[in-house]
């Protein structure tokens, strides 16, 4: 609420200072500009809930289809080919969030 009152105060203060009646070229590049960054919404604001709940969602399916899994009681060479499979793409995944998270610390 805050920044939509903020950009409409920025356009008063536009209008106020370079009237109404013909504007120069600068004013309209900059209200057009303004109006536009009003419109514009943050991703990361928006979707944050609905991507934490697809989350959930994809790790309760996960835990699932291992339990599934388990209950087959698959012998131990098909044990041997998954285990492996599954630790890789466990390391591939942590090492995926530490390099996120290292380059969030570069940007800041």
């Amino acid at each position: 609420m805050k920044s939509k009152h903020k950009e409409i105060d920025m356009l008063k203060e536009l209008l106020k200072e370079h009237g109404a009646i013909v504007p120069s070229e600068g004013f309209s590049v900059r209200l057009m500009n303004a109006v536009v960054a009003s419109y514009k919404f943050s991703y990361s604001k928006q979707y944050r809930k609905q991507e934490r709940l697809g989350k959930w969602i994809i790790l309760v399916l996960v835990a699932c289809s291992l339990l599934v899994f388990v209950e087959l009681k698959p012998s131990t060479i098909v044990l041997e080919m998954v285990f492996p499979v599954f630790c890789f793409a466990g390391g591939l995944i942590i090492l995926m969030f530490m390099l996120k998270k290292v380059g969030r610390l570069n940007h800041h």
